[in-house]
C-alpha cells in the first residue's frame, strides 16, 4: 500500500500510543494523523489541542467511515483489542495492534483466521527487531546448554496506565505473563523455535506479578522469570555453552559474549516493530518483516499453555522481594 500520503488514526490513546505510536507516526512525513478514538474523548482531544483537522470520538465505526484511514494503531486494554482490529480488517484498512494479540486465546484466534489478517494485521512485539540480536543467535544456537531470561520491572512506579486496568484479570486476560511475556517468548521463538511448556509457578492468581516459567527448546533447558514490581531493572537473556555464557543486555544494548567481548548497538528496539509496520505500510525502501497474527497468536498459545500449568501447580512464588 502506498500513497502520497498514509493517512493514520488511532484506537485508544493512552500511555503506549502517546510514547511509542505517536512520535513514531509524527517523524514519517508519509503519514498524517486524521482521527483519534478513546474511551475519555477528552484525553483524545487534550492530544490534538493544535490539530484542529484531527477528528476525535468514541465510535470506531465513526472513524473508520468519516476519517477513511489507511492505517489504525489499536492502543486499548487487552480485552479492547479484537473489536477495533477486527472493525479495520472488514474494512480493508492495514492496522498494528499492541500486544498481546488479545485478552483471551479464542479472541485471539479470530482476529489471527480473519482473511485479512495475514496481509493487514502487524503486532507490536520489537525484541525481534534487535540490532544485536542475530550476532546473539549466531554465538548462541550452536551448542546452547541452557536459557536464562530475566525481565524485571518497577511496574507501575515507571509506568502508569491513563486508566488502572492493568489490574483487573477481566480486562488484562492475565498478569506480568500475559503483560511482558510476550516480548521475552517472541524473542526466544525468534531464536530457538517452538517451546514445550514443563512448568510454571506465579504468585497470585488472576493478575500475578511475579512468573517462573520452565521451558524446553528441543531439549535445551530454559527459563524466563518475570518480576513486574521488582526493585530493579532488568532485560537480559543469557545462553549457557560449553565456551561459557553470552548474554543479550536488551537495557544496555550489549551483547557480551563468552570470550569477553562486548558488543553494543546505538539503540535499543522500542519503536522497531511500530517503525517495521509503518515502513510497510508507507511503502519505505527494504522495510523489515512485519510480527504477523499468527506469530502472535503462537506466543499466546505457549503463555495459556504456562497459565495452564501454573493452575495445576499446588506452589505459588512468594510475594515481593
Amino acid at each position: 500500500m502506498t500513497r502520497e500520503r498514509i493517512r493514520f488514526a488511532a484506537v485508544g490513546c493512552g500511555r503506549v500510543f502517546q510514547r511509542y505510536h505517536l512520535p513514531c507516526a509524527d517523524e514519517r512525513d508519509a503519514m498524517e494523523l486524521v482521527g483519534l478514538v478513546d474511551a475519555d474523548v477528552e484525553r483524545a482531544r487534550s492530544l490534538t489541542a493544535d490539530r484542529p483537522q484531527v477528528w476525535t470520538g468514541t465510535s470506531v465505526d465513526r472513524l473508520i467511515h468519516e476519517t477513511r484511514p489507511d492505517l489504525i494503531s489499536v492502543c486499548t486494554p487487552n480485552d479492547a483489542h479484537a473489536e477495533p482490529v477486527l472493525a479495520a480488517l472488514d474494512a480493508g484498512i492495514a492496522v498494528l495492534c499492541e500486544k498481546p494479540l488479545a485478552a483471551t486465546v479464542e479472541e485471539a484466534r479470530r482476529m489471527a483466521a480473519h482473511p485479512a489478517a495475514e496481509k493487514l494485521l502487524g503486532v507490536n512485539m520489537p525484541f525481534r527487531f534487535h540490532p544485536l540480536l542475530e550476532a546473539f543467535a549466531d554465538a548462541a544456537r550452536s551448542g546452547a546448554q541452557r536459557v536464562d531470561f530475566s525481565f524485571a520491572t518497577p511496574g507501575n512506579r515507571v509506568w502508569r496506565a491513563c486508566t488502572p486496568w492493568y489490574g483487573d484479570a477481566r480486562r488484562a486476560g492475565g498478569g506480568a505473563l500475559l503483560d511482558l511475556g510476550p516480548h521475552a517468548l517472541d524473542l526466544l521463538m525468534t531464536v530457538f523455535g517452538p517451546p514445550d511448556v514443563e512448568a510454571c509457578e506465579v504468585d497470585a492468581p488472576g493478575v500475578e506479578e511475579r512468573v517462573r516459567l520452565d521451558l524446553s527448546f528441543q531439549g535445551v533447558p530454559a527459563t524466563l522469570r518475570i518480576d513486574r514490581a521488582a526493585r530493579r531493572l532488568e532485560t537480559s537473556v543469557t545462553v549457557t555453552t560449553a565456551d561459557g555464557d553470552h548474554v543479550l543486555d536488551l537495557r544496555r544494548n550489549e551483547l557480551r559474549r563468552a570470550d569477553g567481548t562486548v558488543q553494543s548497538a546505538g539503540q535499543g528496539p522500542e519503536l522497531a516493530a511500530i517503525s517495521a509496520y509503518f515502513d510497510l505500510v508507507t511503502g519505505a525502501p527494504a522495510p523489515q518483516p512485519k510480527v504477523t497474527a499468527q506469530e502472535a497468536l503462537e506466543v499466546q498459545l505457549v503463555v495459556e499453555s504456562a497459565y495452564r500449568r501454573a493452575r495445576t501447580s499446588t506452589a505459588l512464588l512468594p510475594q515481593g522481594r
